[in-house]
């Protein structure tokens, strides 16, 4: 989300509010999945959902969401100054 080479990015809060509404569903159909299977320990349940869960969000889930609210995410920034070089001091 966002394109670090070209200098904007989405505020931080509308980020993590878009990833939390992309994560939860499928963590929450993957935990009742896990239960309705049996796995045990808590540990093994977790590995397991973390395994599931981290490369969907990376490959699938963040550019479907980035896509989908991307006119939200991006509104209102400033993409004329995205060409300028940072500068330090006065």
């Amino acid at each position: 989300m966002g394109n670090p080479n070209e200098g904007v990015a989405p505020p931080t809060w509308k980020l993590m509010l878009v990833k939390w509404l992309g994560l939860f569903p499928p963590l929450l159909i993957i935990a009742y999945a896990l239960q309705w299977a049996g796995i045990e320990p808590l540990w093994f349940k977790l590995i397991l959902e973390t395994a599931i869960l981290v490369p969907l969000l990376n490959y699938v889930i963040t550019p479907f969401m980035d896509s989908l609210f991307s006119e939200w995410l991006y509104k209102g920034l400033d993409t004329d100054k995205k060409h300028q070089s940072v500068r330090f001091g006065p």
